[in-house]
């Protein structure tokens, strides 16, 4: 990740220390995410282990990968007691230079590829990670047209549809198993607090978490929303890009 300026990195700081005490909505993440979880897995972006918290079992063997010192050694005293767990500082595009190819059966990337300037020199390098058949568990915010100065304050260079992720995914040697929206009510939420507002929903957040989410993911479960904050993808690596 490109951490462009000290102000990036700050608020990207105070949001995960917000996010990670989000239990229900980070739990709801993981549960989209789960069937992509392999044996081996890598994490990019793991920030502060919300996603390791869920994804850490008895035989799993998960490596978390972050560039930022503060979360590297956060993660590291968090998790020092186990040793199926490794937190390696990297950034994305170095991983290459840091693991033989086809070293993990899943990657998880969650609210990370947005923060990457050069997507698909990223996202060939997870194809690299992975052996044939091996899953990439993909999170991204959605919708250009709720692009706030939010997003801008932590770095984000983008936000996707399912149609330009779906692009960038197969172009660079995944095959999409199942793409969608969540988070319908997080759209607006994140419309008014980014475009109107330009502030860190972290009152709203904390009742969002409590109240909503719970409600929220059985009803997406049941039915898929048009529109959403995020998009969930699940791809498998078809082929090697060179």
């Amino acid at each position: 990740m490109d951490i462009k300026d000290k102000k990036t990195e700050d608020a990207l700081h105070h949001g995960l220390d917000n996010n990670i005490e989000l239990k229900n909505y980070n739990r709801w993440i993981y549960e989209n995410m789960q069937e992509a979880v392999g044996k081996k897995v890598m994490e990019i972006g793991c920030g502060m282990g919300a996603m390791i918290d869920f994804a850490a079992a008895k035989g799993r063997k998960i490596t978390g990968v972050d560039i930022d010192d503060y979360f590297v050694e956060y993660s590291r005293n968090k998790y020092k007691d186990d040793s199926d767990i490794k937190i390696v500082k990297s950034d994305c595009m170095a991983l290459d230079g840091k693991f033989k190819k086809g070293s993990f059966d899943s990657i998880i990337i969650i609210n990370v590829l947005e923060h990457i300037e050069f997507e698909d020199k990223a996202l060939r390098i997870m194809n690299n990670m992975l052996f044939k058949g091996g899953k990439l568990a993909v999170f991204v915010p959605a919708f250009r047209s709720i692009y706030g100065r939010l997003d801008k304050s932590v770095g984000h260079y983008r936000r996707y549809t399912k149609e330009t992720l779906r692009k960038v995914l197969e172009h660079n040697g995944f095959e999409i198993e199942k793409i969608y929206y969540m988070n319908f009510i997080g759209f607006f939420g994140w419309y008014f607090n980014a475009k109107l507002f330009e502030r860190m929903p972290e009152k709203q957040s904390v009742f969002f978490d409590k109240y909503i989410v719970p409600v929220e993911k059985i009803i997406e479960k049941l039915i898929k929303p048009p529109i959403g904050q995020s998009i969930v993808a699940i791809a498998v690596k078809k082929q090697d890009i060179i």
